[in-house]
């Protein structure tokens, strides 16, 4: 670990609201859910507790001396091509692929098995930092 005097430093945790006003009733029995609000992710105050948690989280991971080595480590073993078996559909065929580090798999289309090649969809281009989620429909 790295520096223990910020290790010994107590760590402020956000506060999480209670809502000591929903209670729901199964079958006569109450039942008191006071973090009900944090059920909705897109509710404000929701947002604001996550980032709170998430300041807190790499304010204690920045001291860990192993992290940076653990990702080195685990981006070096997901970094090789990945080729998925391909599949037709109509008369055209297609495959997905990943150069290693791309955050999303890139679908490609060829007119035969022999064909060139052409990117149908890349998703990696949607946002910036190429984190868009796409569900691609894998039943093949």
């Amino acid at each position: 670990m790295g520096s223990l005097s910020a290790l010994n430093q107590p760590l402020h945790y956000p506060t999480a609201r209670r809502d000591v006003s929903v209670i729901d009733d199964y079958h006569g029995v109450k039942i008191a859910d006071p973090y009900r609000w944090l059920e909705d992710p897109d509710a404000e105050e929701v947002k604001e507790f996550v980032q709170e948690q998430v300041t807190l989280t790499e304010s204690v991971l920045k001291t860990c001396d192993t992290r940076e080595k653990l990702r080195e480590k685990i981006t070096k073993s997901f970094d090789h091509p990945r080729y998925y078996a391909p599949f037709k559909r109509g008369n055209k065929y297609f495959y997905f692929y990943n150069t290693g580090l791309q955050a999303q798999d890139v679908l490609y289309v060829q007119d035969c098995l022999e064909g060139e090649p052409e990117v149908l969809l890349d998703p990696n281009g949607f946002s910036e930092d190429g984190n868009s989620v796409v569900e691609y429909p894998y039943d093949q």
